[in-house]
């Protein structure tokens, strides 16, 4: 059975005319904005890249980024404090990098204090990082109470939430009844970003630390390869990786990367000491499909993902700390490694952007147009849950040339 296209056009229904002999009623007569969604898990690298360019400039791309890595530690923090499950802090990441696909984004400096200051708040990503980790809380079954995590973040970020004079007069309200009024605006728009999609949560997908555990445990990975990889899944938490390829299918080429390092070197207070141990039966004999029921080109995409994250940002992420400078066997830097096997897999087979590959087919995508908060208010927004991606189905499995 054929896929039904993912995103209607957006649809106008007008009432009918009234007869002649009745008073024309112009509030009956108005044309009502109405609009059908259907949600999407998964977005291809092409479709990001296209999204971020209406919503971050060229010139704040790097800022971007860097508020990023900060928002990853903000929300770890809390998550430590507030001892949520670590699956919430990636949610909440989830959230915060989709919200910025749809939404300009911008810094507390661009605000202007002659607005409305919860207008002006609205631009802020440390707002926009209070609602996707209060909304990921209610998604994993762990919710507090906001003004619970409203203090909490408010403490870390050494911000006085008594205070009145946020604005450029005195106001009447403190900060802190501010935020709670911009998360509550922050979090409706969230809502429509995401389409109302709550069907990876808790109760129906494990998280990718756990199933790199559980894969691990599968194929009989000692306590160290396991901890190695589940290092690496921590940090793949604030990369779009979960927004293009499933969990599970990150999770077995997380496992798959560690086979092939064989990180025998890494730093653990637990567990005996790796040895040498020679896995290219278990590589060769591992089955993504039939085994762990992931498809080969999903897992090889993640593969190559991963291995360029590390091979550029190594000395900044948490695997790092846990590794020593130079690899025993080779003496070379540890990051070398991982150049090492990317060369290796420069060949794998991965799924084709053929049908995102050029700025015309982007922009016939509806789903990817500007989207328009105001359709629920004034008209009607109805949103439908999907669990494909087109690409999944209709591509072909191609061999992309190397970067």
């Amino acid at each position: 059975m054929e896929e039904k296209p993912l995103v209607p056009d957006q649809k106008l229904v007008q009432k009918p005319d009234q007869k002649p002999d009745q008073k024309s009623d112009q509030k009956q007569n108005r044309t009502i904005p109405t609009i059908l969604q259907v949600s999407r898990p998964f977005f291809t690298f092409a479709e990001l890249s296209y999204l971020h360019g209406n919503t971050i400039p060229e010139n704040r791309k790097l800022a971007y980024n860097q508020r990023k890595h900060q928002v990853f530690q903000f929300l770890f923090q809390i998550v430590r404090i507030m001892k949520f499950p670590l699956r919430t802090l990636s949610t909440a990441m989830s959230y915060y990098q989709r919200y910025y696909l749809f939404n300009m984004f911008e810094e507390p400096k661009d605000q202007n204090p002659d607005n409305d200051p919860i207008v002006e708040f609205e631009k802020d990503p440390y707002m926009v990082a209070y609602t996707c980790i209060f909304l990921a809380t209610k998604h994993e079954d762990c919710i507090k109470k906001l003004k619970d995590i409203q203090t909490v973040a408010n403490k870390l970020r050494d911000i006085d939430q008594d205070s009145r004079t946020f604005a450029k007069t005195s106001s009447a309200i403190t900060l802190f009844e501010v935020q709670r009024k911009v998360i509550m605006s922050l979090e409706f728009k969230l809502l429509q970003v995401l389409k109302f999609d709550f069907l990876n949560g808790a109760s129906t997908i494990p998280s990718i630390e756990s199933l790199v555990v559980i894969f691990s445990k599968q194929l009989g990975l000692d306590y160290n390869y396991t901890l190695f990889g589940w290092l690496v899944s921590f940090d793949i938490l604030s990369t779009p990786l979960p927004l293009v390829v499933p969990p599970h299918c990150i999770a077995l080429a997380i496992v798959i990367i560690t086979l092939n390092l064989k990180p025998t070197d890494i730093r653990s207070k637990y567990g005996e000491k790796s040895d040498n141990s020679d896995f290219s039966d278990i590589l060769d004999n591992l089955d993504c499909l039939a085994d762990f029921k992931c498809p080969e080109a999903l897992v090889n995409e993640a593969i190559v993902y991963i291995l360029d994250y590390y091979v550029h940002q190594m000395n900044f992420l948490i695997l790092n700390e846990y590794m020593p400078a130079t690899n025993l066997e080779s003496g070379k830097e540890q990051i070398f490694k991982f150049m090492d096997l990317k060369s290796r897999f420069n060949d794998l087979k991965v799924l084709s952007e053929a049908s995102v590959s050029t700025q015309g087919l982007l922009k016939q995508d509806n789903y990817l147009r500007k989207w328009d908060y105001t359709v629920g208010s004034k008209g009607a927004a109805r949103f439908m849950i999907s669990n494909k991606r087109r690409r999944f189905d209709a591509e072909y499995v191609i061999l992309r040339p190397p970067k």
